[in-house]
């Protein structure tokens, strides 16, 4: 058995860094779910100290075999206990699952009700924690528990007063015993209050009462809404054996939550939307369909009221990359010169469409000037006679407060002769705000615009259409790996060759080599090639040689940094169809996540890969 480890405090504060960020994104994603739901509930998080991690090591045996899973922690708290159950749901669709434990209930003794989730930390989060933390015997993962109200104030206090406290109980079996008893008491109650509720719901169904049933029944959070008096009267009047208020009345709660869950946004949630819901589900009564669709009931009123003002302390902005990019313009399509007027003119169609309606008096063409309007910021230097121009603009995000969107453009030669192209995009936020934003990758349109007008170079041309590697470009690709002036990653795909000559890439699954290069081949040198090219390639390098594999050289970020090949990722058929991927998405103003797997997953995980290297 391998020996257990501990580290000192010390050791653990030097190397264990969990920017608060990831602690505030986690209950980001898991409380948004949880508002969506309509349930109620109160959420916690933590990440653990130093000195509690410390003190973990002591307490238990862990080593690389077995990791401490919990470094940050949320708890989830719910009202009723059925609502476990449909939590733990909501949590296998937000995140990777790694394992449940839950609490064994047996006839002779009484336990709390507690279910603890281990979950993979999103890859978006995980990165943004210093990787020392990852050597120190400590898992890449955090851990969810799901308890009732009730059972969270026991638990709290046995934790406190009897787990840690154990020489209080000393020879106290009676105490003890006693202490037991109220644990017994709040099993009752948890159980009382779902069957109170249940009865009520069935009373108030047999009056006819729909909007306290369903309030009663359900159990989750409603606006005070007034029945739509159509529906009002198609329930009143349905007297069939299974009528339509029956159907509300036994549809099991879950089957509402996962309605509103599989909404695209978060809906009012009242007797309207729950009944619409359900006709949706359920039902599917076409005089309800068809009120419901002219009320257009999703958006019948139930926003939510503004925020009040804020007062925000002023405070220095930093900037934040989220593009860039160094290549030379092609000259394939036009000469150095003409392909720099070109670039200009594209670059500045897009600046003009951007701010000229805010001045009418903005120049239709690219000439030198600079503008300083109120929260906007464009200065251009347009010297077409050296094959110069530089275009550097700013503007307020009218979306996200405090947040200055930052976009630089530049054109210039060298001495060898190569007109060379710059491009950047950041944005710029306070100090205090910076931690609570994610880096996401965000191209300027009109660099795409310039790669498909005119054509961009990186040691080799770029292109979002595939390209298979043949016998007499062996040697360009191998130079193109080892080249110590390209600045973008390369995507080697490699597969079989079937009998008449196409490449077998039925082993990728779900990842379209055609759309990936669609997607990433204007900041990406991606080729596809067989196995026999690949050992042409890549066997002088010194690299092992898979017949299904992807293999992905980035490039050298300073002088120091030479060994390209060496720091190579090589991603095997195992590798593509065991990938799995969390998905961060900012839709309607609302954290999505989803998890993917097998060739979809891969897509985007190579996709974030190739993206990442154009934010560093």
């Amino acid at each position: 058995m391998e020996d257990r480890v501990t580290f000192s405090r010390e050791e653990i504060e030097a190397k264990v860094k969990v920017p608060a960020i990831v602690e505030v994104e986690l209950k980001h994603l898991v409380e948004d779910r949880l508002k969506q739901s309509g349930l109620y509930y109160r959420l916690f998080s933590r990440i653990k100290t130093a000195q509690s991690l410390e003190n973990k090591f002591k307490r238990k045996a862990y080593n690389q075999n077995k990791k401490i899973q919990d470094l940050i922690g949320l708890r989830i708290d719910v009202y009723f206990e059925d609502d476990l159950r449909i939590c733990r749901d909501i949590l296998r669709q937000l995140f990777e699952l790694v394992e449940w434990s839950e609490s064994e209930q047996s006839d002779m003794e009484f336990k709390p009700t507690k279910i603890n989730g281990v979950f993979k930390l999103p890859y978006y989060l995980m990165r943004q924690i210093s990787e020392e933390t990852w050597d120190m015997c400590i898992d890449s993962t955090v851990e969810i528990q799901l308890k009732t109200v009730f059972f969270e104030g026991w638990h709290e206090i046995e934790h406190d007063m009897k787990y840690k406290g154990g020489e209080l109980w000393s020879g106290k079996s009676s105490f003890s015993r006693y202490f037991n008893s109220i644990l017994a008491t709040l099993e009752l109650c948890d159980k009382s209050l779902v069957n109170l509720f249940e009865n009520l719901g069935h009373d108030l169904y047999k009056e006819g009462n729909w909007a306290g049933m369903m309030k009663a029944h359900y159990r989750i959070k409603m606006e005070e809404r007034q029945m739509y008096p159509e529906v009002q009267e198609i329930l009143d009047n349905d007297h069939s054996e299974d009528n339509i208020g029956k159907i509300l009345f036994k549809t099991k709660r879950s089957v509402l939550v996962e309605e509103l869950l599989r909404q695209p946004r978060p809906v009012p949630i009242n007797v309207n939307t729950i009944t619409a819901l359900i006709n949706q589900a359920v039902i599917h009564d076409d005089s309800l369909t068809w009120i419901f669709n002219e009320r257009d009931v999703f958006d019948d009123g139930g926003s939510a009221p503004g925020d009040e003002n804020n007062f925000y302390r002023l405070e220095p902005l930093r900037e934040v990359t989220v593009f860039h990019a160094l290549v030379n313009l092609s000259t394939y399509k036009y000469d150095t010169h003409e392909g720099c007027e070109l670039a200009a003119r594209l670059v500045y169609s897009w600046v003009y469409e951007k701010f000229g309606r805010l001045d009418g008096h903005m120049p239709k063409e690219p000439v030198s000037f600079e503008w300083n309007p109120i929260g906007y910021r464009i200065k251009v230097v347009y010297e077409p006679w050296r094959s110069y121009w530089k275009v550097s603009c700013s503007h307020v995000d009218m979306e996200a407060p405090g947040q200055v969107w930052i976009t630089e453009a530049e054109s210039y030669q060298v001495e060898d002769g190569r007109q060379m192209l710059s491009v950047s995009n950041s944005y710029a936020v306070a100090d205090a705000n910076r931690e609570n934003l994610n880096r996401y990758f965000s191209c300027p349109k009109f660099y795409s615009t310039i790669s498909d007008r005119i054509g961009l170079f990186d040691v080799r041309y770029l292109s979002t259409s595939r390209r298979i590697i043949r016998e007499k470009q062996v040697d360009k690709i191998r130079d193109l790996i080892l080249s110590h002036r390209r600045t973008m990653p390369v995507c080697l795909i490699v597969s079989r060759q079937q009998e008449n000559g196409w490449l077998d890439e039925s082993w990728l699954g779900n990842f379209r080599v055609y759309d990936f290069t669609r997607m990433a081949g204007r900041y990406a040198h991606i080729y596809t090639c067989s196995v026999e090219m690949a050992w042409a390639v890549l066997q002088p390098l010194g690299i092992i040689v898979d017949d299904r594999a992807v293999y992905v050289f980035k490039p050298a970020r300073n002088i120091a940094d030479r060994d390209i090949v060496g720091n190579h990722i090589r991603y095997t058929e195992s590798d593509v169809q065991g990938c799995s991927f969390g998905r961060h998405q900012v839709r309607y103003e609302t954290n999505r996540y989803d998890i993917v797997t097998g060739g979809q997953a891969f897509y985007h995980k190579l996709l974030f890969e190739v993206r990442r290297e154009m934010m560093e």
